[in-house]
């Protein structure tokens, strides 16, 4: 498929005004407030192998996930003699059984579990399948969306829409200088639709944000200065916002800013705990290999606080069950692979149970030919070939990546074309640069390790969706990443 500012707390009391439920029945929080926050994510649980996953969501249930995964098919036009496919399927958290729902990505779960919505494999067309077949073909002009009770709402060119019951209506029409057009623009809705985000990027590295009114399509600039990234919450209505030095939440219920400096917080990665509300923070220790290693998070803004969570090193999409009982992610198998990972949690950490293959992984990873891993758990959508300098990976707005081998961090700035890069310098001339990013995770002068977080994926420069492009230079000259 993406002004003049005005005063954060006058935006705000504006849309708290126009932000009525639109949807024929009320919105429905698949997040019980009963839900603990405080969890310990320490045993991993024995699955079959569901390999090479880039993206999982939890039924409202907890029993099941969508999973994205991608296949390796046989390509003549491609240098490598192969291309890699996104592929949906559901994961049986009782059976242990993979059910195909179609190939394509970014699927999504209805509130209450019975649909199941999915971009086709040419992402052209949204699908929406109930009982193992497709009830609706739909045609948003944006890839984001969001069900609200078994109603999908979505934007199709002018027009906020919802698809229920087997029939499209229009929510609003935003004016023609709202319109989005993707990737130039990219649009998020808040968690029960209400509002929704509204960033639009330039080539000069500049960012304008509007945050809007979903019932009646209203928009009002939001001046963020020079944050990074923004993210909704999972419930409720509350914006992160990440600058270079600090976090902020935004409460658009409650018309609150409250803002905490990075260097307070635990670590640079973030992450929310299962009740949807909750911000938490932490350090990632290296993912080489993912699982064997253990970390807390503390909420977002206690630095010496009590430890909220304790999460394995995973990677990926790193998210809790709606009923706070799993947190689930990916390990790295090779260089190149990675497979679905779970671990159950509970109040208590007294037996942490890391993945006893860990040493074979870790054996398997430092024997493969080439001494660079991929730098986040996504699909290859382009190669080193013709003009292109570097590989595209494509991965969720926000997922982690991770530095590629060990080395020196020698730039975390914008460049035209680019984006935002994080750039490390290895031992033997090789220096390597992940560009598109969002933020940071890391500084100049920095060391770090293989497999440690220094960036989040995001779509600043010239993209066609969220990504990155992994670029590898042998004394200044470009090579093949995946050669070295």
């Amino acid at each position: 498929m993406k002004r003049p500012a005005v005063p954060v707390l006058v935006c705000l009391l504006v849309l708290a005004s126009g932000g009525q439920s639109f949807a024929a029945a009320p919105p429905e929080d698949p997040q019980d407030q009963s839900v603990p926050v405080s969890q310990n994510c320490v045993t991993r649980l024995e699955l079959p192998a569901v390999n090479n996953v880039m993206e999982s969501k939890w039924s409202p249930d907890s029993t099941k996930l969508l999973v994205v995964w991608f296949a390796q098919l046989p390509s003549k036009t491609s240098v490598t003699g192969y291309r890699e496919q996104e592929v949906t399927d559901t994961f049986d958290m009782r059976t242990g059984k993979l059910w195909p729902v179609g190939v394509g990505d970014h699927p999504l779960w209805s509130a209450t579990g019975r649909f199941i919505s999915y971009w086709g494999p040419d992402a052209d067309e949204l699908r929406v399948v109930a009982d193992d077949r497709v009830v609706a073909r739909l045609s948003p002009t944006m890839p984001e969306m969001r069900w609200v009770g078994d109603g999908l709402v979505f934007v199709e060119k002018n027009e906020i829409r919802e698809w229920r019951e087997g029939a499209v209506r229009s929510i609003a029409k935003l004016d023609a200088e709202f319109v989005p057009q993707y990737p130039s623009d990219d649009l998020y809705f808040s968690a029960d639709a209400s509002r929704f985000t509204l960033t639009r990027y330039s080539l000069d590295g500049s960012l304008e944000r509007y945050v809007g009114t979903t019932a009646n399509a209203g928009v009002l600039p939001l001046d963020l200065g020079d944050a990074r990234y923004t993210e909704w919450s999972p419930a409720g209505n509350t914006l992160l916002v990440r600058y270079l030095d600090r976090i902020e939440l935004r409460d658009f219920d409650l018309n609150a800013v409250r803002t905490v400096r990075l260097a307070d917080t635990a670590g640079p990665v973030h992450a929310w705990a299962a009740d949807g509300r909750t911000l938490l923070m932490g350090r990632v220790s290296p993912t080489i290999p993912a699982g064997n290693a253990f970390d807390g998070f503390r909420a977002w803004d206690a630095k010496a606080g009590p430890q909220i969570a304790t999460l394995p090193n995973l990677l990926g999409a790193r998210t809790f069950s709606p009923d706070g009982k799993y947190f689930v992610g990916v390990s790295r198998t090779g260089t190149q692979t990675t497979r679905l990972e779970i671990y159950r949690c509970a109040g208590s950490a007294d037996h942490t149970v890391p993945d006893a293959s860990a040493p074979e992984r870790r054996a398997a990873i430092d024997a493969a030919a080439g001494r660079f891993v991929r730098p986040t758990a996504g699909e290859i959508t382009q190669f080193v070939q013709g003009s292109h300098t570097g590989i595209d990976v494509a991965a969720p707005f926000g997922s982690l990546i991770t530095a590629d081998d060990d080395g020196l961090v020698t730039a975390t700035t914008w460049v035209a074309v680019g984006g935002n890069r994080v750039c490390v310098q290895h031992t033997g001339g090789l220096e390597t640069c992940v560009y598109h990013t969002s933020a940071p995770l890391v500084s100049v002068g920095d060391r770090v390790v293989r497999g440690q977080p220094i960036a989040l994926i995001g779509m600043t420069g010239v993209t066609t969706g969220p990504h990155t492009h992994w670029e590898t230079k042998l004394n200044g000259r470009i090579v093949d990443p995946l050669a070295r």
